[in-house]
């Protein structure tokens, strides 16, 4: 048995090492014969299961295979980018490419020349004051002034500034000065202005959270702490308060989660009577969910604008359902919009845009519309089956300052269901100042609320805040979700584009962020509260001279004043302003008087500043007046004179034909006739221009206007200042092209008829409305150089 195992046992050994040495000690069969198959067939064990020191040894040889070809690798990688930095540092050109270095500002000069950009516009804010406040240009005045095609080559940067203070700074109106009262303050500072920059460079277009997360978080972050600085109601604000004192994420997410199962019809149902249910209870009742946000637009009228066809679609959409068989375009044919008479102009451009009637009503004595006209209004107009679907109100009219009365107003919304909307673009920035609050009172009624930190919080243009309390209901009006703007977070994130009509954004958060922390709330405040005591310092002055009234109340930045008398009094004063270049401001109509609006807009003003204004106000009313007197003086004695002259002149030539009489009955050849007194004549003057034209019983009697020394001698007032004086030009809501539309078609007979049919508003054209708006204003203020008016 143990033999036949060893032929088996060498066998096998034999079988797998056939060259194996055999030992050559002697011994017995058993032991000589087993030890070198012993030894074989131990190799062969080994080779399949090695011993641990073999393992070792063979795990060293496998980290070592993979060193060298990790480092291989890196080696190959490293060439590549030796390769790839020396092609970015000194790229071969391509046999049919031109060596020239591409035109343009490369980063060493961009550096250099930024800095020079920076000193540039720090000395122009700081010696503005050597500059004259309007431009002296005409229409037209920069295309002889430039080349008629662009340069084919590029030009130095040196050569381009020289022509930016040779052509574009004469044309400049500096919004900046000192002596600029005109419209309402272009907020501007430091800080600003390097956010503006910034925004610049980093070139981003902030459409939705994919496109830039920090551009769109931002901006909802600034627009909460805007609405905590001006204590706007909590439905205004972006993130829910509730939520600021919770402890974990969780019960946000599920909340979160709750809002995206509810659809966005279902929100825009409930939400509205939630929003009346929380009005009518004032403060005290929240809401169930909040559901309140804000965005960064350019302009107030684009956020008028947005408020309005949001509104519209929400009242389509609830008309739609409460009668499915009424179409569309019936409903908007009926939808109107109300607003008061000094609202901004871009309620009525709104209108147009979104193809809706605005009813534009009338004002009490403080210049207010009340709730009472609303409410009339509104049920005339349902009696004629239109349908009202928003009110806009204003606090701080661009007029005179005036406010809407917002509780009154917002109660009749909220009974009758309208979309509220208030435009507060420049009083609205007050709301930072507890003692201004007053006048947000009845804002919680509000659906949306916008102002401009562009006008009073120092921001540099453009950047105006819209709140809404449902953002549902703006969003279904805007919403276009095409898919290469879609992305995963969605569901989580804000995207704006669906907030405005552009879908293309700037970073316009950014300078919020660092003006707000540049100044603090404590700097922005002492900012408006500055503005606010300068103007009440300018009213006071005004008040002293008795020849001065001021319009509506003060209190705010703006002082709305005039020169006792008529309207053309006021005017006069107002074109030798702006001609003289020193001061600079810009005229409104209240209630059919023309007045003069001082504004304080320079951010370091004084009241050295305000010193200097009137005294500059003083000494052109004294001209103005001046001229006026003589005037009057000329008009009594030219009437006297005319009269006397016309009686020498029947008696002269009375006598001539009595002496010829006689002489022809004596027969006397001596005795001639007299030759009869030729009539007076008087030098032509141009018609109207600078005439004083009188009637007397027989005669047309034309005598050349006495004009003061002070006044005579004065150059022929620019385009600009005519433009920005004259009520006809400047009157808000109607363009030059407009007007030369009315000189043309208002005949006096046209005028006759368009006046008398004034109160039947449905049988009129277009036209012939434009025109019944415009005839009260042409005829209350005459623009011509003739006379003045003698009633004082």
């Amino acid at each position: 048995m143990d033999k036949g195992l060893g032929t088996l046992y060498n066998k096998l050994s034999n079988l797998f090492h056939p060259n194996s040495a055999t030992s050559t000690t002697s011994s017995s069969v058993p032991s000589s014969s087993s030890a070198p198959e012993a030894n074989s067939l131990s190799t062969f064990f080994d080779r399949i299961v090695p011993s641990p020191g073999e393992q070792r040894r063979a795990t060293s040889r496998v980290v070592r295979q993979i060193s060298i070809k990790a480092n291989d690798m890196s080696k190959r990688e490293n060439s590549i980018k030796d390769k790839h930095a020396d092609l970015l540092k000194s790229p071969s050109p391509l046999p049919n490419e031109s060596t020239m270095s591409v035109p343009g500002m490369d980063d060493a000069e961009f550096r250099r020349r930024g800095k020079e950009m920076i000193d540039y516009i720090a000395d122009y804010l700081k010696n503005i004051n050597d500059r004259r406040v309007t431009p002296e240009v005409e229409p037209g005045y920069l295309r002889p002034m430039l080349p008629k095609n662009a340069p084919e080559k590029s030009e130095k940067w040196d050569d381009i500034m020289k022509d930016l203070e040779r052509t574009i700074m004469p044309g400049i109106t500096h919004w900046q000065h000192p002596r600029f009262h005109a419209y309402f303050p272009a907020g501007n500072s430091y800080p600003s202005i390097l956010g503006d920059m910034l925004s610049s460079g980093l070139g981003i277009v902030g459409f939705s959270w994919a496109a830039s997360p920090a551009c769109t978080e931002l901006e909802t972050i600034m627009l909460d702490w805007i609405g905590r600085m001006m204590a706007l109601p909590v439905g205004f604000l972006p993130f829910d308060p509730k939520r600021d004192n919770k402890d974990s994420d969780d019960e946000e997410e599920e909340e979160e989660e709750e809002e995206e199962e509810l659809s966005p019809e279902s929100d825009e149902e409930s939400s509205g009577d939630n929003l009346h249910e929380t009005m009518s209870n004032g403060h005290g009742q929240k809401q169930t969910r909040h559901i309140g946000g804000g965005v960064l637009l350019g302009s107030a009228s684009e956020c008028i604008l947005v408020a309005m066809l949001a509104a519209r679609t929400k009242k389509i959409t609830s008309k739609r359902q409460a009668d499915p068989l009424m179409e569309d375009g019936q409903i908007l044919a009926r939808l109107v919009c109300y607003t008061s008479k000094l609202a901004h102009s871009c309620v009525e451009k709104a209108g147009l845009i979104a193809m809706v009637r605005v009813r534009q009503l009338a004002v009490d004595e403080h210049f207010s519309l009340r709730g009472k006209t609303l409410e009339e209004c509104i049920r005339a107009d349902k009696e004629k089956g239109l349908i009202p679907f928003l009110v806009s109100g204003t606090v701080g009219t661009t007029s005179c300052c005036s406010y809407d009365n917002l509780e009154e107003i917002g109660e009749i919304c909220q009974r009758e269901k309208l979309w509220f909307h208030v435009d507060g673009a420049y009083a609205g920035s007050a709301f930072l100042c507890e003692e201004h609050r007053y006048i947000m009172k009845g804002l919680h009624y509000a659906d949306s609320f916008n102002t401009n930190p562009n006008k009073w919080l120092l921001m540099n243009f453009d950047c105006s805040c819209f709140w809404v309390r449902d953002k549902f209901a703006l969003i279904n009006a805007m919403s276009v979700d095409p898919l290469y703007l879609q992305h995963k977070h969605a569901q989580k994130a804000v995207d704006y584009r669906h907030w405005g009509v552009a879908l293309s954004r700037r970073f316009r958060s950014l300078k919020l962020w660092f003006t707000i922390r540049s100044y603090g709330i404590e700097g922005l405040r002492h900012y408006i509260r500055e503005h606010c005591r300068l103007a009440k310092v300018f009213a006071s002055l005004i008040s002293t001279d008795n020849r001065f009234e001021i319009i509506g109340g003060v209190t705010l930045g703006l002082v709305c004043f005039r020169l006792k008398g008529s309207n053309k009094l006021s005017q006069k004063l107002l074109l030798s302003l702006n001609d003289s270049g020193c001061i600079h401001m810009v005229p409104s109509m209240v209630n059919d008087i023309y007045i003069i609006r001082f504004a304080v807009c320079a951010k370091y003003a004084t009241d050295d500043d305000m010193h200097v204004a009137f005294r500059i106000i003083q000494e052109h009313a004294n001209d103005v007046l001046e001229e006026y007197r003589a005037q009057r003086n000329g008009r009594h004695s030219s009437s006297n004179d005319s009269l006397d002259a016309n009686t020498k002149q029947n008696a002269a030539i009375t006598n001539t034909e009595h002496d010829t009489a006689v002489s022809e009955e004596t027969g006397d050849p001596e005795v001639l006739p007299e030759t009869p007194v030729a009539p007076t004549t008087f030098s032509p003057t141009k018609a109207r221009a600078n005439t004083i034209t009188t009637m007397t019983p027989h005669h047309r009697v034309t005598f050349e206007k006495p004009v003061s020394n002070l006044l005579k001698d004065k150059r022929s007032r620019p385009m600009f200042v005519r433009m920005v004086s004259d009520a006809k030009l400047y009157y808000p809501k109607r363009t030059i092209s407009q007007l030369a539309r009315q000189s043309s078609l208002a005949t006096p007979r046209a005028r006759k008829r368009i006046q008398s049919d004034s109160g039947n508003h449905a049988t009129r054209s277009s036209s012939e409305k434009y025109l019944s708006r415009t005839v009260s204003i042409l005829e209350t203020v005459n623009s011509d150089e003739g006379e003045l008016d003698d009633k004082q």
